[in-house]
């Protein structure tokens, strides 16, 4: 094949610097451009080698298999500084017919914030010829003409073998070593159309590749709640004009996220048109810490007025188009973060029985009415505070438990554990006559059994087993600290006061509460629930006492 022209660049050197080198000096930035082009040329696959195995030349090469280019395509397209592509009948791609990402036509220029020489091999589809040009950013800079006529070479190929664009960016600002996973998760960020029909895979030194998919923006992070966007539009803004227009999904994490993984991340056509960030909206506490996801809102890249930012950093918040947008996209991220604390909240109290033995439900329902308001207040106020973790308010919960417990007036807590034992479903369902009495025919039954007494009535019962020179003794075994026996009459007062106590207890409990109605006994005071409580307290000391004895 032959040609009779040049390739020539036509620029304003002022431009190309400030373009190229000032705007595009993070390698990301750079490569998302040459990504980008690959996608506008309908390519399926792309892949980004980084090689710096050797210092001194070190170099990133990103071949796709799109639509290549062809000579003319080169001079008339490709090296035309600021060609808007949108505005011509290229508006689509050719095969895949995807909306065209690129609009201002400058990207090219990323490159030279990365390296000094770029060299481009293309060869285009259904085409048979292969050309390969490279671009010098000293030769470029110090062309005073503004133009620049780069060197390159035709040859034939074989389609079946390469088609598509590779090119290689070699005189690397940099000397350190590529992070591969930085990389990733920068570029995971920058684009959201990753998927099946586009897959970008890297590789280091050539090793084995590693495909890059959306899902790395979010690798690592232990997602605890989902929200999605438009539903949450459709139910706080229904009457915006764009509601079709928008989708997205937003996550919370369990744990506060590293600074570079925070924030909402605003896309058109697949890229990012707004850096990771809250809209606007004033941080809710430690809230944001929590929260990231992306938004896709394609119609803010098809106005006649160029909204989006060159470097795809920011976008015109000042324009009203993009006011009402951001308005908007507040409104969605209040509700979030006030349903972020309530689920927060909410779950953190459920889970707790998981991870202790409190069920603080069940806790709460068992305090006195005039506390459970008030700590149920208390709970959920820890609960909602985003600094305190799952280990911390387990603890905070467990002090408080500890310090009103269940039953904090009636000392359940404290009772013997056969009168737990016995009382249980009747003191749980604040039934106190009952629980008294199931837990006297316990320690009745209990005393029977250990002194193996024959008498049947249960003041007979007591009167036969406790006492002096009776069955059982409940004192063997005591001995002050210093060695030193105990007075006789203390043990004698013992051993009497175990059997006046439990004969008054039958006398004085049983006896009345089996007698007489319930209800007659509560109305009139004379028998009160708080004494059926106050004797359980004194049935739990006779039953420890009981433990004690051994017969004679």
């Amino acid at each position: 094949m032959t040609i009779n022209e040049d390739l020539k660049l036509k620029f304003d050197p002022g431009t190309i610097e400030h373009l190229g080198i000032k705007m595009y000096s993070r390698l990301p930035s750079a490569l998302a451009e040459l990504i980008a082009n690959s996608y506008d040329a309908d390519a399926t696959e792309v892949h980004v080698q980084l090689f710096d195995d050797n210092p001194e030349t070190l170099k990133v090469v990103v071949t796709d298999n799109g639509e290549g280019m062809s000579f003319e395509d080169i001079n008339n397209n490709f090296l035309v500084i600021g060609r808007k592509r949108r505005i011509t009948p290229d508006s689509t791609t050719h095969i895949i017919a995807r909306k065209i990402t690129g609009r201002k036509g400058l990207g090219k220029l990323a490159l030279f914030g990365i390296g000094k020489t770029i060299e481009i091999i293309t060869c285009k589809t259904n085409s048979n010829v292969l050309t390969t040009f490279t671009l010098k950013w000293e030769d470029i800079i110090s062309e005073k003409s503004g133009e620049y006529h780069p060197q390159y070479k035709t040859q034939e190929c074989d389609a079946t073998i390469f088609q598509g664009t590779s090119i290689t960016v070699s005189d690397l600002k940099r000397t350190s070593a590529f992070n591969s996973e930085q990389i990733i998760l920068s570029l995971s960020k920058l684009f959201n159309f990753f998927d099946d029909n586009f897959k970008v895979f890297i590789s280091r030194n050539g090793e084995a590749e590693q495909q890059i998919t959306k899902d790395d923006r979010i690798k690592g992070i232990e997602k605890q709640f989902e929200w999605n966007v438009k539903d949450i539009i459709m139910e706080k803004a229904p009457d915006f004009e764009h509601i079709d227009d928008i989708k997205g999904i937003i996550i919370s994490s369990k744990k506060p996220l590293n600074p570079d993984l925070r924030g909402i991340t605003l896309y058109a056509h697949g890229r990012q048109a707004n850096e990771s960030s809250f809209f606007g909206l004033p941080e809710a506490g430690h809230t944001f810490s929590y929260l990231t996801g992306w938004i896709e809102a394609d119609y803010i890249d098809e106005f006649e007025d160029d909204l989006i930012s060159t470097d795809r950093q920011l976008v015109d918040w000042e324009n009203p188009l993009m006011q009402k947008l951001q308005e908007v996209l507040k409104q969605a991220l209040r509700f979030i973060v006030g349903d972020w604390s309530k689920k927060r909240s909410e779950d953190k109290i459920e889970k707790i029985s998981e991870r202790t033995s409190i069920n603080v439900p069940d806790w709460l329902s068992k305090v006195p009415t005039e506390m459970k308001n008030k700590l149920e207040n208390l709970i959920t106020s820890v609960s909602k505070k985003p600094e305190i973790d799952d280990a911390t308010f387990d603890t905070v919960v467990k002090d408080i438990n500890s310090l009103i417990p269940e039953y904090t007036f009636f000392h359940y807590r404290f009772l013997h554990d056969q009168i737990k034992d016995s009382s249980k479903i009747h003191y749980e369902n604040k039934q106190y006559y009952n629980a008294f009495i199931e837990a006297m025919k316990r320690y009745k039954n209990q005393v029977k059994a250990k002194s193996c007494t024959t008498q049947s009535e249960d003041l007979s019962i007591m009167t036969d087993s406790f006492g002096k020179d009776k069955t059982l003794i409940t004192t063997n075994g005591f001995i002050r600290p210093n060695g030193v026996p105990f007075d006789p009459k203390t043990i004698e007062n013992i051993e009497e006061g175990q059997k006046f106590l439990s004969m008054g207890i039958v006398t004085g409990g049983r006896n009345v509460v089996t007698h007489e109605e319930i209800n007659d006994l509560q109305e009139s005071k004379l028998f009160t629930e708080k004494d059926c409580l106050d004797l359980l307290s004194l049935l739990s000391h006779l039953f420890k006492r009981l433990d004690e004895s051994s017969k004679k």
